[in-house]
């Protein structure tokens, strides 16, 4: 098992809820579980003989989780989640029919109640429920209490009698007049309100019914009616991660000093789609209500069809969001679902602190024998790709103490005078990267002394410590050598102080790599000079044939180009900008 992966489901909670599976930041599958903890790590045990579930073990690079209430929680939210992301080995609960809804068509001057299933949630629709029959076990037991009609409309227009459902009790009859359509309608009101989830009152009239009947020693009826409580209290439990209306937005948020995570669980058209992580660095160390409202107003503007956001915090009533209804003192069902967000917040939080602490011996020992204090750390490492005959290229990818910032990757293609070998291009790609001026204290290399000493004398940054990473002994990973200020430090005995420099390496390695092979399969089908907007097949036909050769570009007027080649002047200067980057 992947060691992270390892260290992941160690801290993973042993409650019920949903788990997942990733490959690359891809979600591969979904599943819930009674216990996750038990349930994830019970994939990754030498017992698994079916080929499906071995093949997705073997693609798996990380795994996350989400704590529910209960199972029924942990059902609906996993066959919502495989409905929004779709995973590949997900395949039973994809299909867009899976949720039973409870239907009551007001169109209708005596609405019924009906089970029906749909692609899209409507606002005269209920649920959605954990299966079929216990839809159909709420629609009854909704009849029983309110008297409702189930019987469809040819059925209610041709009746000149009750028929059975109201002689059991199950049915008030206005398809006869037995009820008029005002006391009707009441009714109905009433039903509308238990499925949005406003037991409360109708469970105090029943268990005060329940009483009634006790006390005149009536223990038949009273136990049935104990039975009609407890059942639209499963119906209530079914529908915990649900709501009506428009878009509900639930904010957790948990706080770290310079880490902050918000979890949004997302509620809209009547049915729980999605939950969203975030995470925010916070190095100005801003309190939690301060970053909360910048989040909200990020997640508002980006999100218009917004109408509700619940959150425990007490600031959020925001005077630039006047059509929003925010909500910090909640019960109830929505008192659910913050507790819920809040929790996974939490938990999220937590696997951002352990990852952080990955690097809490290499940030230690940066501080004692090269003076940089963690939060001043920046490192940039650098590696090259392409063999002989190839433009090689040079990846440059960026650390700090929290580990890889990508916004400041960057990758260059080695003009051909410094190809001809890779520590030329080396140098070319740091010179090239640090005209970007970004913050760095550390510029890391793969290799040994030697190459050390060759980039150190011919790049003069006297700000920048630069430093290697060679192989030590055996050339095993983790037995590696540190080359910085002319010292030698071997990692065999510290190998919990090398992950970053570790990282730093492989990431770089990755990136150039990944890279590369872009162009290789880029060079299949099309030429290099597409790259450019404007720049087709015919006008590199052209420059073959009426300039001989891509490098002479470099060596003409921006004018004779364009006149040769009858592109515009702009053009043309992007055209020789390009070909003197990989000739000159």
């Amino acid at each position: 098992m992947n060691k992270v992966i390892q260290k992941k489901i160690k801290s993973f909670p042993e409650t019920t809820g949903v788990y997942r599976f990733y490959e690359r930041k891809k979600i591969l599958y979904i599943g819930k579980a009674k216990n996750l903890k038990k349930r994830v790590k019970s994939y990754f045990t030498k017992s698994i003989k079916e080929y499906k579930t071995t093949k997705l073990v073997e693609k798996i690079n990380d795994v996350d989780f989400l704590e529910t209430q209960n199972e029924t929680e942990a059902l609906l939210l996993e066959q919502n989640l495989i409905k929004t992301e779709q995973p590949p080995y997900n395949i039973l609960l994809r299909d867009d029919k899976t949720f039973p809804y409870i239907e009551i068509n007001t169109k209708h001057d005596f609405p019924g109640v009906f089970f029906k299933r749909t692609r899209k949630a409507e606002k005269n629709l209920f649920g959605p429920f954990v299966s079929a029959k216990g839809t159909r076990t709420a629609i009854s037991e909704i009849q029983k209490i309110f008297s409702l009609r189930t019987c469809n409309d040819i059925f209610f227009s041709n009746r000149s009698r009750p028929c059975l459902q109201h002689q059991i009790g199950k049915c008030s009859a206005p398809c006869v007049g037995k009820i008029s359509r005002e006391s009707y309608l009441n009714d109905v009101d009433k039903a509308k309100s238990v499925l949005r989830g406003n037991f409360l009152d109708i469970l105090k009239a029943l268990k005060h019914e329940m009483l009634k009947l006790s006390e005149a020693e009536e223990f038949e009826k009273a136990l049935a009616l104990r039975k009609k409580i407890e059942m639209l209290r499963k119906v209530e439990e079914t529908q915990v991660i649900f709501a009506g209306g428009d878009q509900i937005n639930v904010l957790g948020v948990a706080y770290a000093e310079e880490i902050v995570c918000f979890v949004v669980s997302i509620i809209e058209n009547n049915a729980f789609s999605n939950i969203k992580k975030y995470t925010y660095r916070n190095p100005l160390k801003k309190t939690k209500e301060e970053i909360t409202e910048e989040f909200v107003s990020r997640l508002v503007l980006a999100n218009p069809q917004i109408k509700e956001i619940i959150s425990s915090q007490e600031i959020l009533d925001n005077p630039f969001f006047p059509k929003i209804n925010f909500l910090n003192k909640v019960s109830g069902k929505k008192k659910k679902w913050l507790e819920m967000a809040e929790r996974n917040a939490k938990n999220f939080l937590s696997l951002k602190l352990q990852k952080n602490q990955k690097y809490a011996r290499s940030l230690d020992f940066i501080e004692k024998n090269i003076s940089i204090i963690p939060s001043d750390l920046r490192i940039a490492g650098f590696d090259v790709s392409g063999g002989a005959g190839d433009i090689k290229t040079v990846s440059c990818i960026y650390f700090d103490q929290n580990g890889p910032d990508k916004s400041k990757y960057r990758f260059y293609r080695v003009p051909v005078k410094h190809s001809n070998s890779d520590l030329n291009a080396l140098i070319f790609g740091i010179k090239r990267y640090l005209k970007n001026n970004f913050p760095l204290n550390i510029v890391l290399i793969d290799g040994g002394q030697t190459h050390l000493n060759f980039i150190k004398t011919r790049i003069k940054a006297p700000k920048i410590i630069f430093s290697s990473l060679g192989k030590g002994e055996k050339r095993k990973y983790g037995i590696e050598n540190l080359f910085v200020d002319d010292k030698k430090v071997e990692f065999r005995r510290e190998f919990d102080a090398s992950k970053i420099f570790l990282d730093v390496r492989d990431e770089a390695h990755r990136f150039a790599i990944k890279n590369f092979r872009s162009i290789n399969r880029k060079k299949l089908t099309t030429h290099f000079l597409q790259d450019i907007k404007g720049i087709g097949p015919k006008t590199i036909n052209k420059i073959y044939k009426k300039i001989g050769s891509i490098e002479n570009i470099g060596k003409l007027e921006v004018d004779n180009i364009s006149q040769e080649l009858g592109i515009r002047k702009d053009l043309a200067k992007k055209l020789q900008t390009s070909v003197k980057e990989i000739y000159t």
